[in-house]
């Protein structure tokens, strides 16, 4: 290993889903965490795909790891596991990412049996849960590439247009996410018939169930819904002229979505519901719009038709995956001493 400090390397054993494709937010949270702190730390990532093989449980206790951080979660499953995972490694802190908190409130009360050593949460209302259960917490933000998700000339815009077989007039209003009713995307259908000079993009999930009413919905309305992996997937922020997120169910988004903050590192602006951790962290302002009614999303677009002052990179600029990983390594050590 090699020197931290005055101490060896962390050995940080990463516990997600790992399965390809990277559409999912869960999933990337935990790629990019794993790509930063291996720059610092020793690192073993580990897919809950084998969580039932032998070999799973025998790479854990071969390692040794000082910190077992379990990302998807927290649910009572991924609670009970984590369990399990301090069991066979007492030596070791277990943290919890409260990236999409899925306890019914008639499991909540179990909660205090099955504590972790720190939940990781991003929402004042994940907080408020998890301190009814006496939860250690501490606030971590989910981060951006900001050297991938850039802000791009209008000469690049429109060739990537062409590339895409795009309207080069058409003010792109664009959404990145699962096609299921929990997102509210029948907005999106009301907002392509209200602009017959805009178009509405949807770039759908391949790791989530397509609802195919909804999916039919957004097509007969006139939407382009691409469902398919997108590796480029900075070129679909690239080609748009605004990022509309609607979604009001908990359930529907991890509690701050990757898909908002990659929008405003490309500066786009951005139109979004008051969902989960965004209003928190994001104040509204300078391109970013919070929403929660169908007129006030149109309105919203005509202002931005208009032309309006963007600015929505520089909000986002203070967390970036290499800023996020840092602090994350920070906790780390206060959870070991």
């Amino acid at each position: 290993a090699g020197i931290h400090g005055n101490s060896k390397v962390m050995k940080i054993c990463l516990i997600s889903n790992y399965s390809p494709p990277l559409d999912e937010g869960m999933k990337n949270v935990a790629y990019y965490l794993g790509v930063e702190l291996k720059k610092r730390c020793e690192v073993l990532n580990l897919s809950l795909n084998g969580l039932f093989s032998k070999v799973f449980w025998q790479q854990v206790r071969d390692f040794q790891p000082q910190i077992i951080h379990y990302i998807p979660g927290p649910s009572i499953l991924s609670l009970i596991i984590a369990k399990f995972l301090k069991l066979q490694c007492s030596g070791a802190k277990v943290l919890m990412s409260a990236t999409q908190p899925r306890i019914p409130r008639f499991l909540k009360i179990i909660l205090p049996l099955l504590k972790p050593d720190l939940v990781l949460t991003q929402s004042d209302e994940t907080e408020n849960m998890l301190a009814g259960a006496v939860y250690k917490t501490t606030f971590l933000p989910n981060g951006v590439d900001i050297e991938r998700f850039i802000p791009v000339s209008v000469d690049t815009k429109k060739k990537l247009r062409e590339k895409y077989g795009l309207s080069k007039g058409k003010f792109i209003i664009l959404h990145i996410g699962s096609i299921r009713r929990r997102r509210n995307l029948r907005l999106l259908t009301e907002l392509q018939q209200k602009n017959r000079d805009s178009q509405v993009i949807v770039v759908g999930s391949t790791s989530t169930p397509l609802e195919q009413d909804i999916y039919k919905g957004l097509v007969e309305n006139g939407c382009i819904v691409w469902r398919r992996y997108f590796k480029n997937i900075e070129e679909s922020y690239a080609l748009s002229d605004c990022y509309i997120f609607p979604a009001f169910t908990k359930l529907s988004s991890i509690d701050l979505p990757l898909s908002v903050m990659e929008a405003m590192s490309c500066n786009l602006p951005v139109i979004s519901t008051r969902f989960g951790a965004l209003t928190r962290i994001f104040q509204e302002g300078n391109g970013l719009y919070f929403a929660e009614t169908k007129e006030e999303f149109l309105q919203i677009i005509d202002t931005i038709k208009n032309g309006v002052e963007i600015k929505t990179r520089e909000k986002v600029l203070p967390y970036s995956w290499i800023k996020v990983a840092s602090r994350l390594e920070e906790i780390y050590h206060q959870a070991m001493f």
